[in-house]
């Protein structure tokens, strides 16, 4: 098995810009909303408190509400305890229309970090554990099957979504169903329980008569769903043309360095990371580059009754379209984007996209936008289901879960074995190889010298 394969993606589905863009387009609002005052933060997470008792392990673990504060609440719902959250900790907003808090909100979980930085912190001084070779310790090893520990590729265990299994860490299968490669192949992502969860704090919100939180964590609820209808966010590696390509530059640069004698070496997946990480920002550039006018609604998306099952349909649909966008990026990107060693490391909002592209692949940019309106058009169809069926959903209790996944996690951590820094050692085979070559040659040659004296 290639575990080399094991990437960290890029974790933004949508710039920040789209994101606004669906969500006005989806639920426009004018009714205006007073925002949530300290008091009414401390009454909602007491709230949470009170509902989560009715969990014996919940109480075992928080049994007092004094126990339950805004660090403990963001932890416990997976998220960093160390950000500053719209809807857990004070912000200094203002009154708005209720479309426009919907829109600002869904892009508020890029905004300020809380799925970055999934760090065990030690519960009396909030200071990060170290693991047994001095690095951070993740709270949830599990974490890094989508990203780094740290950073933006940090957040992309809980803003991607792949489809339940089977899947698997061999090449073939990506070579012939790229939505069901992954590795390890036990890889999960947290987008679909993101969606629920935060669909279930809406509800209990709006039981608790606070509009503003409802809506602030109704706009989280889209930003996830919105994530998955970017059709990159629901495969983990994509096309079998990155691993392919990866492979193949290592070997020649191991060539040309001599195993790493002449020059530094670069792994498979050294290269491998920076072909997906280049196409992946530079589609979602472009697309937001070339974009005009207001998403149209998909009509074909069906109502489900929860906001787990509408997220995973959405899943199951992008992912079939996942490889097409990778394929149609990796068509018309510019040479310098698929040449991991030498070529250009792309950065997002920075960059010019059309710079990098090779303008004569009309027909393959066409193709890839109209891919990613088809996208566009299912977030707005999407966040109308989700507003719909809200009510639903409000029996949902989000508790049991997260007291399972939290114990999950712990399991995990017993296990983890830090990764350490990728050093390439040098390959002697390859100077080996050429010493031998060398030899061989020299000897052939002075054979033929002595033949001709004779």
């Amino acid at each position: 098995m290639l575990l080399l394969l094991l990437l960290a993606p890029p974790a933004f589905a949508y710039n920040e810009a789209i994101h606004v863009l669906i969500t006005r387009t989806a639920l426009p609002d004018a009714r205006m909303l007073e925002p949530a005052t300290q008091q009414d933060l401390d009454a909602f997470r007491a709230l949470f408190w009170r509902n989560g008792m009715k969990t014996p392990d919940f109480a075992r673990r928080y049994p007092t509400v004094e126990s339950f504060d805004a660090w403990a609440f963001k932890e416990f719902l997976m998220l960093d305890p160390a950000a500053r959250v719209h809807g857990i900790d004070q912000y200094d907003d203002q009154a708005m229309q209720r479309g426009e808090l919907l829109a600002l909100a869904s892009r508020w979980p890029d905004d300020d970090w809380r799925n970055r930085n999934r760090y065990l912190r030690d519960p009396r001084t909030h200071q990060v554990v170290q693991a047994s070779d001095g690095s951070p310790m993740p709270y949830d090893p599990a974490t890094l099957d989508f990203g780094g520990l740290s950073g933006p590729t940090s957040q992309g265990h809980a803003h991607y979504g792949i489809i339940d299994g089977p899947l698997s860490d061999d090449p073939e299968v990506l070579k012939k169903d790229p939505r069901r490669f992954a590795v390890p192949p036990t890889a999960h992502a947290y987008g679909p329980e993101f969606v629920q969860l935060y669909t279930d704090l809406s509800a209990l919100a709006a039981e608790n008569g606070s509009d503003w939180l409802a809506a602030t964590f109704a706009g989280a609820a889209f930003h996830h769903l919105e994530d998955v209808c970017n059709q990159i966010h629901t495969v983990q590696v994509g096309i079998y043309e990155f691993f392919e390509s990866a492979y193949l530059q290592s070997k020649l640069r191991d060539l040309q360095t001599l195993g790493g004698l002449l020059g530094e070496r670069r792994s498979l997946k050294q290269i491998g990371l920076r072909l997906i990480a280049n196409h992946h920002l530079l589609s979602e550039d472009l697309f937001a580059r070339r974009h005009q006018g207001a998403p149209q609604s998909d009509p074909l998306l069906q109502p489900k009754p929860s906001a787990l099952l509408l997220t995973k349909e959405i899943i199951d649909i992008s992912s079939q379209e996942a490889p097409q966008v990778y394929r149609l990026a990796w068509t018309f990107s510019a040479k310098a984007l698929r040449d991991g060693v030498r070529g250009h490391e792309y950065e997002s909002n920075k960059d010019d996209p059309e710079r990098y592209v090779d303008a004569s692949k009309v027909d393959a940019m066409n193709r890839f936008t109209e891919l990613e309106e088809r996208g566009l058009g299912r977030a707005v169809a999407a966040l109308r289901l989700w507003n719909n069926q809200t009510p639903g959903d409000a029996r949902h209790d989000p508790v049991p879960e997260l007291i399972a996944y939290h114990a999950a996690a712990a399991k995990r951590r017993a296990g983890y074995v830090p990764a350490g820094q990728e050093a390439l050692a040098i390959a002697w085979g390859y100077p080996a190889a050429a010493a031998a070559l060398l030899l061989v040659g020299l000897a052939l040659f002075i054979r033929s010298r002595l033949s001709k004296r004779s």
